[in-house]
């Protein structure tokens, strides 16, 4: 099975609790982590690993992605032939450096799912410029492998309704709904699938930082893919 999990053993966090941007970083330009040597040993390998796999399915992210619970990946998307190429803590600039080194270069894939920008909430950057960062990779994707389909999601809703992010969460997703239909993206929100009638989490699809998901929500937005995906085998 197709699946890129030792290489990122160790316990990312998704969100990085920084003092602010650096000067010279924008979402909508390819960026370093700081944690250079690490990182740029996953990044090597998830391009050798894209040179040799026929893989038909590729997921990009941050945490969500990577985290995704083991159980489920094994049983219901590695099948598929799917590479899991998500990286905690990553922002849309940090995607862009991944493609750069070509994490994509090899067999096109069917589709690229794409789950990306939360972190940058944390990293005081605006929703607009968030969204034009994934805008950009949209782009640089296609610039890369034409013919791929891209599975653009939303970002999934985090904290209490009355949080702050929630908001900058409302606009990103509103931003990323205009790409949908353009040239082979389509645009997937799955909130209401978290949420209760009041605009509070499912507290169960949610670990206790109501950030990362419980294994429940991957159940949760496994099933709601599958559609999307063509996943085979049904969820319980």
């Amino acid at each position: 099975m197709l699946q890129l999990r030792s290489i990122c053993a160790l316990p990312w966090l998704a969100v990085l609790m920084l003092s602010g941007a650096r000067a010279a970083e924008v979402p909508w330009e390819a960026a370093k982590r700081d944690e250079t040597a690490y990182w740029a040993g996953v990044v090597k390998q998830q391009a050798e690993t894209m040179k040799e796999a026929q893989a038909r399915i590729v997921f990009i992210g941050d945490s969500l992605t990577e985290s995704w619970d083991k159980d489920i990946w094994q049983s219901r998307i590695a099948p598929a032939k799917a590479l899991n190429f998500g990286i905690g803590g990553e922002g849309p600039q940090h995607v862009l450096w991944r493609l750069e080194q070509g994490i994509l270069n090899g067999p096109a894939p069917e589709t690229v799912v794409l789950m990306i920008g939360i972190n940058n909430y944390w990293r005081h950057f605006s929703a607009a410029d968030t969204a034009r960062g994934i805008k950009t990779i949209v782009e640089r994707i296609h610039a890369v492998q034409p013919g791929t389909r891209i599975v653009l999601l939303g970002l999934l809703p985090v904290y209490e309704a009355g949080s702050p992010i929630r908001p900058w969460i409302g606009e990103i997703n509103a931003r990323l709904k205009k790409l949908n239909g353009s040239r082979q993206v389509e645009f997937h929100d799955f909130s209401a699938a978290f949420l209760e009638a009041d605009g509070n989490q499912k507290l169960q699809l949610y670990q206790e930082d109501h950030l990362h998901l419980s294994k429940a929500g991957y159940v949760v937005l496994t099933r709601e893919l599958t559609p999307v995906l063509k996943l085979s085998a049904a969820l319980p």
